[in-house]
């Protein structure tokens, strides 16, 4: 069963990644998984595309490495997140992105031409939220997204509820998932897992972070005719 805790001490999140934004990078600063998931994304669309595909960046924090491999493989990206410090980050590192303050319970609307997107990521982003609210984050990038859209999806292996602990000063949530159970969640949801990598990752020298194995779902949308899960 996984490990939980009680959702009166849940912290004001856009307020503790306004804290930690300017050092959250220098904590992760070497995922080569998710560098490889980016080529894999790339790669997928570079097959497919009639015109520069769009993709939207769920949580994108600073911007970096996602939202900057992306624009410089030929994409537009539209990067969403609650911290306005890390926004502030990425409209540096990445001007070339739109970045637009957000819930990420709240992603209609951001598509510039109002259609839906070729392609979503969301790296390390949804494990700040409970899982009932990870389910809801799910259906929302579902509806977001082109039949046959293409999903990357980051979390950390474990088996944990909103597990609190301390990072940067700062109190922040962990929710893991075992990776049979993370692929059955996106199945659930409508995305078809074409490969699920396991990473074993260690920090950087000098990094708060602990060794953890980082799970890179690799999915594509295989439909939008499907019942909301409650």
């Amino acid at each position: 069963m996984a490990q939980e805790v009680a959702q009166e001490v849940r912290p004001d999140l856009a307020r503790v990644f306004d804290s930690i934004g300017a050092h959250y990078g220098e904590a992760f600063s070497d995922r080569p998984g998710q560098y490889a998931t980016g080529d894999w994304l790339l790669e997928r669309l570079r097959e497919t595309r009639h015109r520069p595909p769009i993709v939207l960046d769920v949580g994108c924090g600073t911007g970096v490495p996602t939202a900057r491999q992306l624009v410089d493989g030929g994409c537009e990206v539209v990067g969403v997140d609650a911290s306005p410090v890390m926004l502030d980050i990425a409209r540096h590192e990445v001007p070339d992105a739109i970045f637009v303050e957000r819930d990420l319970h709240d992603l209609s609307g951001l598509h510039p031409v109002e259609d839906r997107f070729d392609a979503a990521v969301a790296f390390f982003s949804l494990l700040v939220l409970p899982r009932t609210e990870i389910e809801d984050v799910l259906e929302d990038v579902r509806r977001e997204l082109k039949h046959g859209a293409f999903f990357a999806l980051g979390m950390v292996e474990g088996d944990t509820d909103y597990l609190l602990r301390d990072f940067l000063g700062e109190k922040v949530p962990l929710t893991a998932y075992p990776r049979e159970e993370l692929r059955d969640l996106l199945t659930r949801h409508g995305f078809a897992v074409l490969e699920l990598i396991a990473e074993d990752w260690a920090p950087p020298e000098g990094s708060p972070a602990p060794h953890q194995t980082h799970l890179y779902a690799r999915c594509q949308l295989i439909g939008h005719n499907l019942p909301d899960w409650g």
